[in-house]
């Protein structure tokens, strides 16, 4: 197998999907399957409602005991449209949702001190980036993106690489390819492995029936 002579790379890190309902899913990846459950992260809006959920099934890799599969939920999503609406071009309330069973991106596992080198060379290539450095914080803090991440808080730049600080949890790069998938390099600090995993999984299935 050929060498990559450009990029470094420690292996897929992980695929991150959207789902219909977090209980189901977990219910199969977790209850079905037996991937265990690592890390949970819920998104809110500025009044503290909740938007969606973040959660990473592990895949098993005793080499590699961060990969993991990511499935993304978002309330009032896509879930909540006809067939025909999501023909139609119908968007859901919830301007964060994306179409269920989308890939949001795929992760690909870097080296820390790597990542900064790798910046430069996007930079060389004249591809455009975005960067991504995010900490945990007792007071969760609205994010670039507009939501509010519960107990962590980012440090986004463009095209810039900046030094993250003591305490980061992840680091991130993040390239769009000429079909415009989202690749991101990532890497994690060992404080990211203490991170809980103890959210409930949300079901549209309460709501349905009130």
């Amino acid at each position: 197998m050929d060498k990559n002579m450009i990029f470094d790379f420690k292996g897929l890190d992980h695929v991150a999907l959207t789902c219909s309902d977090m209980k189901k899913t977990v219910d199969f990846y977790h209850g079905k399957l037996g991937m265990p459950v690592l890390h949970t992260i819920e998104y809110h809006d500025d009044n503290g409602g909740l938007l969606g959920q973040h959660w990473f099934f592990g895949v098993g890799d005793e080499g590699n005991p961060d990969a993991h599969i990511a499935f993304f939920w978002w309330k009032d999503g896509y879930q909540t449209l006809s067939k025909e609406d999501v023909f139609t071009g119908k968007t859901p309330a919830n301007r964060f949702a994306r179409p269920i069973g989308g890939m949001l991106h795929l992760n690909l596992r870097v080296a820390p001190e790597n990542l900064r080198p790798y910046a430069e060379k996007l930079t060389n290539m004249g591809i455009p980036y975005r960067h991504v450095t995010r900490y945990h914080t007792e007071v969760s803090e609205k994010q670039a993106t507009g939501l509010v991440t519960q107990g962590m808080r980012g440090i986004t730049s463009r095209n810039e690489y900046h030094e993250p600080q003591e305490g980061w949890l992840m680091n991130s790069v993040y390239v769009f390819d000429p079909d415009g998938i989202e690749v991101e390099f990532n890497s994690w600090s060992p404080q990211w492995r203490s991170w809980p995993n103890n959210h409930v999984a949300q079901s549209n299935e309460a709501k349905s029936a009130e």
